[in-house]
């Protein structure tokens, strides 16, 4: 999870149905907001549902708030569902300074993301709890299924990916590959909470790529 901006909605425009928000500009610009990515786990997925960060159990302020809406794959919008309150916001608060997301990438399929809370807030303890059960699992045999899926056919390629881009940069600094890496840290990028702390713990490359890492 990274920190996210809301872009204002135009002017004169007002969510009043779930149709409101689940097409036409609105949902583009949400979309567009939370970098066509999911906000909780952060992959790039083409199942898209529209989640409120705080369960609005038909109360209708919350429901069609607009900085209550985000964008969320079917897998973490179904674990999340109503049984979580109070996670932390990311357009509130920068979610990094909060929690860090790390995997060993190994030859080996990975069954495990480490999940660690930099905090003992309240907000941070349950937000990290959520991060635990969505990438590692724990809930019901079909979200195990969900969650290996996830580590093993979307994060592991991606990170293994990202830590080639970086060996061929520390190889071959000449050959561009600083500019691959600076796309890659980007909050808009899959899975960017983890490449930033890869980045952020090497001491070369956290000065290196330091503007990037803002």
């Amino acid at each position: 999870m990274v920190s996210l901006c809301k872009s204002p909605l135009p002017e004169g425009t007002v969510i009043k149905s779930e149709s409101d928000y689940r097409t036409g500009e609105i949902l583009k610009i949400l979309t567009t907001d939370c970098h066509d990515k999911c906000y909780i786990c952060e992959d790039k997925t083409t199942s898209i549902n529209v989640e409120h960060i705080v369960p609005h159990r038909s109360d209708p302020v919350l429901k069609f708030d607009w900085n209550n809406l985000f964008i969320a794959c079917g897998h973490c919008n179904n674990i999340k569902h109503e049984k979580y309150d109070a996670i932390l916001d990311p357009t509130k608060c920068e979610p990094e300074e909060h929690i860090a997301l790390s995997i060993d990438v190994g030859d080996e399929m990975i069954d495990r993301v480490k999940v660690e809370s930099l905090k003992t807030d309240e907000d941070t303890l349950l937000t990290a709890k959520l991060l635990d059960i969505v990438y590692n699992g724990g809930s019901t045999d079909i979200k195990e299924i969900e969650c290996a899926n996830l580590r093993n056919s979307h994060l592991v390629p991606n990170i293994r990916l990202f830590k080639q881009y970086i060996k061929n940069h520390l190889e071959e600094p000449d050959l561009g590959y600083d500019d691959i890496i600076r796309v890659e840290i980007k909050r808009s990028s899959a899975f960017a909470a983890f490449k930033r702390k890869i980045v952020r713990d090497d001491p070369e490359l956290s000065v290196a790529f330091a503007s990037a890492l803002m």
